[in-house]
């Protein structure tokens, strides 16, 4: 079950710290993806592995891992602000993950149903987009946000049945659809922050650089321009996903380690 003490104890603050490890050397010594209309920038593959962290460990310790690794490498980076805030990214994609491989998890003191977190979270980033300027002029290019919207409810809770009983297929199952749906989250606020920070950290001389040299018009066509590369991009962290975590999911669980990361 997931942790409900509002103060970390030591197996929890472990946890966090092993996770948050991770992050760092995933982000610091493999190559990123480059990030298209922000020259230098680079999408970390700490994006693949963040939505196993809440599976294995619970939303709320998994998405503070996935945090503190990103914020350890933006303070070794000199604390850029886009670093900053993008940090954020893997830790909702850790949320949502974790959320729909639970059953309940706790909000504010209450027992809820882990994939109507996921859901809410992944709703509210949607509405997000609809709200920027960008959102209002590429109405279609959240569609793989609302493929995992769509995907957390046809299967609500048989995402958690499946992660804790469904055998190596179901497991299979069950850590591609956290894994998409926290990608999708992750990618959508990521879009959020580079839409608001156009102007103020994202030099706007820069991105119309880019913008002419790929002959568009404007940033809604630049991302309508990207969204094929961000759905195979985002498909295949997933695969990813898939493979790191149900691998280690069952290292875990032959180790009897789950207990101690919180799982029974």
């Amino acid at each position: 079950m997931e942790p409900e003490a509002r103060i970390l104890n030591s197996r929890q603050v472990s946890l966090v710290a092993v996770f948050a490890a991770l992050s760092v050397a995933v982000i610091m010594f493999i190559p990123g993806i480059p990030m298209i209309g922000l020259p230098g920038a680079r999408i970390t593959l700490d994006a693949a592995v963040a939505p196993v962290y809440g599976a294995i460990i619970g939303p709320y310790l998994g998405g503070l891992a996935a945090l503190l690794g990103g914020l350890v490498v933006a303070g070794f980076r000199g604390w850029p602000i886009f670093s900053i805030l993008t940090s954020f990214c893997p830790a909702v994609s850790a949320l949502v993950a974790g959320a729909v491989t639970r059953k309940t998890v706790n909000v504010a003191g209450l027992r809820v149903r882990g994939w109507i977190l996921g859901a809410l979270v992944i709703t509210l980033l949607i509405v997000g987009w609809y709200l920027t300027w960008v959102g209002q002029r590429a109405p279609f290019y959240p569609a793989i946000h609302w493929a995992g919207l769509a995907l957390i409810l046809a299967f609500r809770g048989r995402v958690s049945s499946l992660f804790d009983e469904g055998g190596k297929r179901g497991l299979s199952i069950a850590v591609f659809i956290a894994s998409y749906c926290g990608l999708v989250a992750d990618h959508m606020l990521g879009n959020i922050i580079f839409i608001t920070g156009v102007g103020w950290f994202i030099p706007l001389e820069a991105l119309e650089s880019v913008l002419r040299s790929m002959n568009l018009p404007g940033v809604p066509a630049l991302f309508m321009f990207m969204l094929p590369i961000s759905t195979v991009e985002r498909a295949a962290m997933a695969l990813i996903g898939m493979l790191f975590g149900t691998g280690l999911v069952f290292v875990l669980r032959s180790s009897r380690l789950m207990r101690i990361a919180g799982r029974d």
